[in-house]
Formats: C-alpha cells, structure tokens, sequence
C-alpha cells in the first residue's frame, strides 16, 4: 500500500473499521470503511474509474466511484477532483453530467441516479465569480463575514439554475473558503497570481426518499489547523436511520464453551442458512481483533463442501490444525468467504485463544445444534 493508504488503514484499525474498498487514479484517492458485523450484509460491490483531464483521458482530474448495497439498500460514494480555474464553470458541470451517467452491474440498480444514496465529495473546484476580487473576498472573511461571499459562489448558483447538482443537497458552509492558502500558514494565496479564496472542496449528497429512510447532516466542517495543503481538509457527519428487517448472517458461528488454546487443534461449528450455496472454494479466516482488512487473515481453513454441508442438514464443523492455531494468545474472529457469492456470508463476534483451555461462559454462543 502506498503511505497514505497505510495510515489511513492503520488508523481506522484502531477504531474497529475495515476497508472494503480501495481506489486509486493518479492522485486522487478514495476508500470506504465499514464495522466488521456489517459484511455479511453487504452485496455488489463495484469500483469505476473516471478519467476528465487532458482530452478526456487524463486521469489527473476525474473521479472514483464506490458503490454496494447494504441490508439491500444501494449506496454510491463519488470521490472527485474536477477542472480549475474560475473561467472552466461550464467544463465542471459537463463533468458532473459525464459521471453520473454511469452504469454498474447490479441488475436492480445499473444507473448512477438509481441509488438511494449518493455521497460526492473531494475538490470540485467550483470557484467565486470573477467579479469578486482577492481583496475584497480577504477583508469579507477576516472579520468572520463569509456569508456575504456565498451569493457569488458558482455550484450554488449552477445548482439553482438546475445545471448540475440540482437534486444533491448541501449543508451550511459554516466554515472560511477552503482554498488558496500559502502552504504552512493561515494566510490565503499571496503568489502572483493572486487566487481568490473559494470553497472548492465541498460534499454533497442525494437521497430518493422512495424508502423512507431518514438522512440527517450532523456536521460539516472544515479543519482549520492543517496547514500542509494549499487546501483546507473539510469532513461531514451523517445519520442514517433505519432499522433492517429480521437480517441474519448467511452463516452463523457457534462455539463451544472452552476457549482456543495456542497451537492445539480447534473444531469450528457452524450454520448456514437455507438457500445458502457452498463451493469448495469456500473458506474461513482467523483474523487478529484489530484487523483492517480482509487480507489481513492469521490462518484459515476451507469450509465444508456442498454435499458435506446438505448431509449434515446445513450443520457444519471444520478443524483447524494444531500447526495453523496461533502461538500467540489474544482475541480473534472467525470470517466466511464464499467464493460463489464473491463475499462474506458470516462474521463470528470476538473470542479469545489463550495459552490454556479454560472455561469462558461470556464467550459462549448459544446457537443450538
């Protein structure tokens, strides 16, 4: 992984979130993390990569689009950098109209607007109109008067004129233009080229509404106190409300009431779902709590074969070898991968591997075989 994703991913460990998914497209840099439990409920995963710079082609400028469905619900997060400068106003909304005619595999939401929900977000670039001067736009945001710049910001006017973004929605720009400052410093661009302060890195978001489910904005901000960038970093906060429908994992883990121990053999237990179809391609990672992706598997085992697993009426135990158990003590987690589905279909919660057997009741399952 190159530095970024490394200390992105590291970080987001250390709070319980895994990637899922990764895209890269020169400098432009967008990833998606979830909670470990949310796996086995998501489906259709896709990645695309579009490229606006130089003739179309470049990939300096463009975006990277992740989308999936959780418990079913379609989502799309759009992570971009679109053109600069004041005078490309038009270019940029050509752009926005080239993204999102984009299509997916999903057969039940092939188009970009299909989405419950869409996420766009990065440095769209849209600008101050020119008739706004550096100076005047600096002695507006000195005094902490940036609302008197916002009736000549371009995507809320273009967004009003019903030329790009109409249907996406935006929170309060309640924080100071975002670009041009002189990097390590609080003070906007004082280059010759004099660049007017704008807010340039914005994120917006779309929901259909035709599922009922509420999305509320907690916060929008900006971070101020990073001056490694010309730019300002800005962050959102979203609630989504909405309770799933009896969802159950594919595969279900139960335990045994004694814990692991280091390299002795473990029996794994488990249950799959009626209507749940296995490959012998199908296997089972043991991950270290504290993983951040799915490649981060200590060891793992294959899971049981179609006709093993309908002989023993969907009931399944698998073993892992004394030499594949950790020497290691700590806790873990069990994790299903289905090579038909091209998924999880199982996360078991966290159980420990301890240097002796012993009786752990907190730890026990209850599922029934």
């Amino acid at each position: 992984d190159d530095p970024w994703t490394k200390a992105v991913t590291e970080t987001f460990a250390r709070h319980s979130l895994i990637r899922l998914l990764r895209g890269r497209q020169i400098g432009l840099l967008s990833m998606i993390f979830v909670r470990p439990y949310l796996l086995p409920f998501i489906t259709n995963i896709e990645e695309e990569f579009i490229a606006t710079g130089i003739g179309g082609v470049l990939g300096n400028k463009g975006a990277v689009i992740g989308r999936f469905r959780l418990y079913g619900i379609p989502f799309c997060f759009v992570g971009v950098h679109m053109a600069p400068h004041i005078q490309n106003l038009e270019k940029r909304n050509e752009e926005f109209h080239e993204i999102v005619q984009t299509k997916f595999s999903d057969s039940l939401c092939k188009a970009f607007l299909d989405h419950e929900f869409i996420f766009w977000s990065g440095d769209l670039n849209y600008r101050l109109d020119e008739s706004v001067s550096q100076e005047r736009a600096i002695a507006a945001i000195r005094p902490g008067d940036s609302e008197s710049l916002k009736p000549f910001d371009q995507l809320a006017r273009v967004r009003a004129e019903g030329k790009a973004f109409a249907e996406f929605q935006e929170g309060p720009l309640s924080f100071p233009p975002t670009y041009r400052y002189d990097i390590g410093t609080q003070d906007f661009d004082s280059s010759p080229k004099a660049r007017v302060p704008s807010w340039c890195d914005r994120i917006l978001w779309r929901a259909t509404g035709k599922l009922g489910i509420g999305l509320r904005q907690d916060t929008y901000t900006s971070y101020e106190h990073y001056c490694n960038s010309d730019h300002k970093p800005i962050g959102a906060k979203f609630t989504l409300a909405f309770q799933p429908d009896d969802a159950k994992q594919n595969v279900e883990f139960a335990f045994p009431r004694t814990t692991w121990a280091c390299n002795q053999e473990a029996r794994v237990l488990y249950s799959l779902e009626p209507g749940t179809s296995v490959s012998s391609w199908d296997w089972i990672g043991l991950y270290r709590m504290g993983w951040s992706h799915l490649k981060d598997y200590v060891t793992y085992c294959w899971a049981c074969s179609d006709d093993r697993a309908e002989r023993e009426r969907r009931r399944c135990q698998v073993v892992f070898e004394s030499t594949a158990v950790p020497s290691e003590p700590g806790l873990f987690q069990l994790v299903y991968h289905s090579k038909k589905y091209d998924r999880v279909l199982g996360v078991s919660p966290a159980f420990e591997i301890s240097k002796d057997i012993s009786v752990d009741e907190s730890l026990t399952n209850k599922t029934d075989f």
